[in-house]
């Protein structure tokens, strides 16, 4: 159900959005006025014509005119409305009514009515009779009421006075108090008013607003489309210019990924294509018959442009799946890279019997996924092992919580327009140099919080890796 009543209000255009939240804010507005002028206006207004009412029964008592000769209009007053007075006279029992206004009705008729006339709903005298009720025995000394009698709400004073007749006499001044729901009505009307406009204004709004956004989607389009041309004009510092520059700056980033996906697959489809065509062309040789030199000879040749294209096809695969991989893979465990490291040399070792391996490993132990972190350092070895001319050191030591593994090669230096980008995703430079290894290698260290970057030495390069310990390593 409540479903339902969401789905009913939800509005597509934006100036119904803005408009309903406007036309909410008025009536919560308009609303917290009402419950205000319920609870503290019509209070503190009530009290201020009883006030005013009080003034006027001191005036008569200070006068001491109950004869009725008095000719103040009282009732004339704004906040005395419909106010009136009389004399109240008990005698053995016997009680006497004296207008001291002598007015048939009250208040006057006439254009300035605006309380309620108590004779429009009952008789005068009756009201009056229903204020002696309130006559305690003894003297009254301005007593104040505020009663309702048949659902008109009267306040009203009464104080004994001597009036020169028998019995006991008592002065009454009454009015009977109407809200005064002016302001509240006028409240109402300015809310409504302000509704209307706001109607009109929300959408000037909406469409100024739109505007810019209709823009973006334009240029979203565009770059869905894969439409790098121009950059969107960023006419403004706030928010939507905010988008706008975070947009332009999505466009550099995908045209860029664009442009190196391009590369990629123009590199990589030129090495998958060679070892195809070299596979292919010595096996046509076999069949033929024409091949050059021992058909033993031509097969290892077959042999390894497969073994080469395997790797590749593999280093592909692998790379395209390695996020996934090591989001979804929960096998971390404790990995001592000295044991592994030694473990991956010696059987780099035997590739190349002219290589000087100078390892300095210190003890350290970090955490990870073995086979992941095992692949990195690999790919970083064989790659200072294709390079190297008759060095290779590896040193591994522990640099406050990281652990600090250097690998040097002897080999010629990275040109400085590359070194920047080796480890960069589908990055090759024009000579075919930097496969896929380095990205993986970065890719899997950035993944456990590490970092790796290349450094060219006086007279070859260093892999600098920093690589989290374990934070339970307790060694020196």
């Amino acid at each position: 159900m409540m479903k339902k009543l969401k789905d009913r209000f939800k509005f597509k255009s934006l100036t119904m959005r803005i408009w309903t939240t406007f036309t909410v804010i008025i009536l919560i507005i308009i609303l917290c006025i009402s419950l205000l002028y319920l609870f503290a206006f019509r209070k503190i207004d009530e009290s201020n014509k009883i006030q005013d009412l009080k003034v006027v029964h001191d005036y008569l008592l200070k006068g001491n005119n109950f004869n009725g000769t008095d000719t103040n209009r009282f009732d004339e007053f704004k906040n005395l409305k419909g106010s009136n007075n009389f004399i109240l006279n008990i005698d053995d029992s016997k009680t006497q009514i004296r207008d001291l206004n002598k007015r048939d009705h009250i208040p006057p008729q006439g254009k300035d009515i605006t309380g309620p006339r108590p004779q429009d709903f009952f008789n005068d005298n009756e009201v009056r009779m229903w204020m002696a009720g309130f006559i305690k025995d003894g003297s009254m000394n301005g007593n104040e009421f505020k009663q309702t009698y048949k659902n008109v709400r009267f306040l009203f004073i009464i104080s004994s006075v001597d009036d020169g007749s028998s019995g006991k006499s008592y002065l009454v001044t009454y009015m009977p108090y109407k809200d005064e729901n002016n302001l509240l009505y006028m409240f109402i009307i300015v809310g409504v008013v302000f509704i209307a406009i706001g109607f009109i204004a929300s959408k000037i709004v909406a469409q100024f607003i739109a505007k810019p956004l209709k823009e973006l989607e334009a240029f979203t389009k565009k770059i869905a489309r894969k439409d790098w041309k121009e950059p969107i004009v960023v006419r403004s510092e706030d928010e939507i210019g905010s988008l706008a520059a975070s947009m332009n700056q999505m466009q550099k980033e995908l045209k860029k990924a664009d442009e190196e996906e391009k590369t990629f697959l123009q590199s990589i489809s030129h090495d998958l294509k060679t070892p195809v065509m070299v596979i292919m062309s010595h096996a046509d040789a076999i069949i033929d018959g024409v091949y050059i030199d021992s058909v033993e000879n031509t097969a290892e040749i077959i042999r390894d442009e497969a073994i080469g294209l395997e790797k590749k096809i593999k280093q592909i695969l692998y790379l395209n799946t390695l996020d996934y991989v090591l989001e979804n893979n929960s096998e971390d465990t404790e990995v001592n890279l000295k044991e592994l490291i030694l473990h991956i040399t010696s059987r780099f070792e035997v590739v190349n019997s002219k290589i000087d391996w100078n390892l300095d490993l210190k003890d350290v132990i970090v955490n990870g996924n073995l086979d992941k972190v095992k692949v990195a350092v690999e790919n970083i070895l064989e790659n200072g092992l294709r390079y190297a001319k008759e060095k290779i050191s590896v040193s591994l030591s522990r640099m406050e919580d990281f652990a600090l593994l250097e690998i040097y090669n002897d080999g010629p230096n990275i040109d400085s327009k590359h070194i920047e980008h080796i480890f960069d995703n589908m990055y090759k430079d024009k000579t075919g140099n930097f496969g896929l290894g380095l990205a993986i290698t970065k890719k899997i260290i950035d993944f456990y919080g590490g970092e790796i970057k290349a450094v060219n030495r006086e007279h070859g390069v260093s892999f600098i890796i920093k690589y989290p310990i374990l934070k339970k390593d307790n060694q020196q």
